[in-house]
């Protein structure tokens, strides 16, 4: 004690007693925990966590939780008392006293509890975000989307920031339609049709979330090169008996189309077994119509030979319905093994009818109609399609005693067949023109495997690595046969079979570090792709195209916690777009009277390097997320369009199309195809705010602003230029007696193409819903306010320009009706299951230390 005292006072005489003072409060020590959903036992991000004085609960500091819930305040005073206090929107405030002894205190984890709260006449019912924001994607919770109640997976896209989808249901992020779509963490082609078909068949009621992620690590496929968008159906998640009705009807306004939906589903789990069952049926029919006017350029002439005007009307059906059962077994606390049938019908009755004329400049009308041209005819085409899709899933999950090491394992087997039947009648002007018939029939068998093997290990709390290995391989085989002039005979010159297989073979590792502030990860996978395709005509020697190319794909994330509230993240990868066998086959369609259509075998894939900025902040009622990106993509692959001329075919070097369409030249037809151009650039600024108005009302604004450089020179000598931009806004507010109102306006600027521009396209859906109780919920969805929606678009070439314009029968009326039943209570989460192929989320997940 002596000892001890002597010390004390020669540091007191050598440094003065003020430093000494000064010392003993500046030691700091930090605290530390988890917070997570009460029901759910899931992670709560972006929670605000703040440590409040005991005397007069004045703010002293504060934090927010990551994406695991985890938390860490740092530089709090080492000795003392604190109230903890823990805020989220729709959650109630969690309070918790702490006392500090000396050195750093873990509150382990905390729970919080959705709490309906009354405020000034307006209940508020906590409830998931519409948007919530992740490191590596965004993620859109359909439920709270209400302008798409009712509607299928292109209605749900709509609304999401950045994706747009057009007339003809092809899907853009940021302004590029090189984009892939996964459905549950698998390829969209696994039900075997074209991405637009597969997105009408799906209800918006069955799905879950969806998730865009812009700039995919190595751990995700590279396909697509403005990144992924996962549409994520529901699951069960209850322990106990608990299930869900929805049914929809509605129509369009402006004439009857009507729509309807229904879809059900039934989970039941225990602690060891797990049963879920679902079932949906749609019954959706739409109209077309559009008006295209053409201007055939004369150039000995310079100036306008003639003009061509095609009117098309029509109608299309789409019965489909499908249905998922699943087992799982949860082994043991850290290992599960599921097994999944999901199987698909479609139906597709279409009817359409074309009125094309031609008006050449020095005739009117009224004139003799034996000088009218086979441009000028009436066209009236109808068929119908349908196709039966199976697909069976295998899902193995290992964790060890470290969370974060994990094991996944998960296989999908897919089988599907496709019948097509369509005729098409064509009735010349002219009575010296006989009039044409054709009638085509395919049919194709398809097979599809995807198996994805995925391992990661911590080496430490701050290091961690990923290997994985993935297979995709498909098989395809398709007949084609075509009869002419009402023949029941097949008209060998034109009917072929096709087969196709390719295998594509990956294998993967990334390596993730963090130090402080800053966190990083490198990734690189290799691929290996081979295709194989043949096509077979009697009487003629076969197509074939043999590609192998094998591709490195690097990719590198790095982020950085500037504050509590702020951070920024920068990242890099290189992806691909293989073109598919069908823009490869030398194949010439000769179906339509307007176009002549035939694949390229000279395509070779594109590949493209992109780079993202982001940053963000969160407040306590807004949150601001921003990125800046760039991307650039070397031998594109170019939708292309030109007159179909003997000189124009050999210019392009696509002459070996006139020994089978040599017969239609001169008659003023579009060809179409597609081929490689030197490069492309996309940059843009995307920015996205959620601001919580009032305790009821919240709007969640977005903005794209693009540039597209393109060089052209290839098909037109040109290098186009364009800046183009893209907003929405979606409006909640949730009103007294449990009411709630939403509104959703989507703009998209004028835009310019390789040959052409589109103009500016606007519309707007209101939403009304009504919680009856705590089962059942009613919603009223009136979609495209104001009939604004439409397309119009201008294509200019060498020898033609052409003007199109089409309104589809977007405004509709739609109710919905939801019922949720059973006694399902929440349950702690096995082992975590994710079906990545390039779509789940990254593997592994914290704990709180006790």
């Amino acid at each position: 004690m002596r000892k001890l005292t002597f010390i004390l006072f020669l540091q007191l005489f050598i440094f003065g007693a003020n430093d000494v003072f000064a010392q003993a409060q500046a030691q700091k020590v930090s605290v530390n925990g988890q917070v997570i959903d009460a029901n759910s036992e899931e992670a709560l991000p972006f929670v605000n966590v703040t440590l409040l004085s005991v005397k007069d609960s004045t703010l002293i500091d504060g934090t927010v939780t990551d994406e695991k819930g985890n938390f860490t305040i740092k530089g709090v005073k080492a000795n003392g008392s604190f109230i903890m206090r823990l805020s989220f929107i729709g959650y109630k405030d969690v309070y918790k006293d702490i006392k500090l002894k000396g050195k750093p205190l873990n509150v382990g984890t905390l729970a919080m509890s959705t709490n309906a709260e009354v405020l000034s006449g307006v209940e508020i019912v906590a409830e998931r975000q519409m948007m919530e924001y992740k490191l590596d994607k965004r993620v859109i919770n359909v439920e709270k989307n209400l302008v798409s109640a009712g509607g299928d997976a292109s209605d749900v896209l709509e609304n999401v920031p950045s994706v747009s989808v057009d007339e003809e249901g092809s899907v853009s992020l940021r302004g590029n339609s090189n984009v892939k779509v996964l459905i549950d963490g698998k390829p969209s082609e696994l039900l075997g049709n074209d991405l637009a078909t597969v997105l009408s068949q799906i209800p918006a009621s069955t799905i879950a979330n969806i998730e865009v992620i812009t700039n995919p690590s190595a751990k995700y496929d590279p396909e697509g090169m403005s990144g992924i968008i996962n549409i994520k159906l529901k699951e069960k998640g209850n322990k106990g008996l608990s299930g869900n009705i929805n049914l929809t009807a509605g129509s369009a306004v402006e004439d009857f189309f009507p729509r309807t939906n229904g879809s059900a589903g039934i989970n039941y789990s225990t602690k060891k077994w797990g049963f879920s069952a679902s079932m949906d049926r749609r019954f959706n029919e739409r109209g077309r119509r559009s008006d295209n006017m053409k201007l055939l350029l004369n150039p000995t002439r310079d100036g306008l030979e003639a003009w061509m005007r095609s009117q098309q009307t029509g109608n299309s059906t789409n019965l489909s319905g499908g249905g998922k059962i699943g087992f799982d077994w949860y082994i043991n606390d850290k290992t599960s093994l599921t097994l999944s049938y999901n199987g698909r019908v479609h139906g597709h009755p279409t009817d359409d009818a074309i009125i094309a004329n031609e008006n050449l400049l020095d005739q009117r009308y009224g004139i003799d109609s034996s000088l009218y041209s086979a441009r000028s005819l009436d066209q009236i085409t109808s068929g119908n399609s349908n196709g039966n899709f199976n697909t069976f899933s295998l899902n193995f999950t290992k964790q060890f005693d470290n969370p974060e090491q994990e094991l996944m394992i998960d296989a999908n087997w897919n089988i599907g067949k496709h019948y097509r039947e369509s005729s098409q009648i064509l009735d010349y002007w002219n009575p010296t023109i006989p009039n044409y018939e054709k009638r085509d029939v395919s049919e194709s068998d398809n097979k599809r495997a995807v198996v994805n093997i995925n391992y990661s290990h911590p080496f430490s709390k701050t290091l961690k690595m990923e290997v994985g290995y993935n297979l995709n391989y498909s098989n395809r085989y398709s007949i084609y046969d075509y009869y002419l002039n009402g023949s029941d005979v097949r008209n060998d010159d034109m009917s072929y079979e096709f087969y196709n297989t390719e295998y594509i073979n990956a294998i993967y590792a990334t390596v993730g570090y963090s130090y402080g502030k800053l966190s990083g990860q490198i990734g690189l996978r290799g691929e290996f792709t081979s295709l194989n395709g043949r096509k077979e005509m009697l009487g003629k020697e076969n197509d074939s195209i043999n590609k192998q190319y094998t591709s490195p794909f690097p990719t590198v994330h790095l982020s950085y916690q500037i504050t509590d509230m702020q951070s920024a993240q920068l990242s890099y990868s290189r992806r691909i777009n293989r073109p598919n066998m069908w823009t490869m086959m030398p194949n010439v369609d000769l179906s339509n009277p307007e176009h002549i259509r035939f694949g390229n075998p000279n395509i070779d894939p594109e590949y493209t390097d992109a780079v993202e900025l982001g940053y963000s902040i969160i407040l306590p009622t807004t949150t601001i997320f921003t990125s800046a990106y760039y991307r650039q993509t070397n031998n594109r692959i170019s939708w292309f369009n030109f007159l179909w001329t003997e000189e124009n075919a050999i210019r392009y070097g696509f002459d070996w199309v006139l020994d089978i369409a040599g017969d239609e030249v001169d008659k003023g037809k579009l060809a179409q195809t597609s081929l490689n151009i030197e490069k492309s650039v996309n940059y843009g600024l995307e920015l996205i705010i959620d601001q919580q108005i009032t305790k009821w009302w919240k709007i969640n604004v977005s903005a794209n602003l693009f540039g597209n450089y393109t060089d052209a020179t290839i098909i037109n000598d040109k290098e186009i230029k364009s800046f183009n931009w893209d907003a929405k806004l979606n409006s909640t507010m949730n009103l007294p007696g449990e009411w709630t109102i939403q509104t959703s306006a989507m703009y998209f600027a004028p835009s310019k193409t390789i040959q052409g521009e589109r103009a500016a396209r606007f519309f707007s859906d209101i939403a009304i819903k009504k919680n009856i109780n705590k089962k059942i919920t009613l919603s009223l969805r009136y979609a495209d306010i104001f009939r604004t929606a439409g397309h119009n678009s201008t294509t200019i070439t060498d020898d033609y320009i052409s003007f199109r314009h089409g309104r589809p029968y977007r405004q509709s009326l739609t109710l919905n009706f939801s019922y949720r039943f059973g006694d399902g209570k929440p349950m702690k989460k096995a082992p975590k299951k994710h079906l990545d192929n390039g779509a789940g989320g990254e593997a592994g997940g914290g704990e709180s230390e006790e």
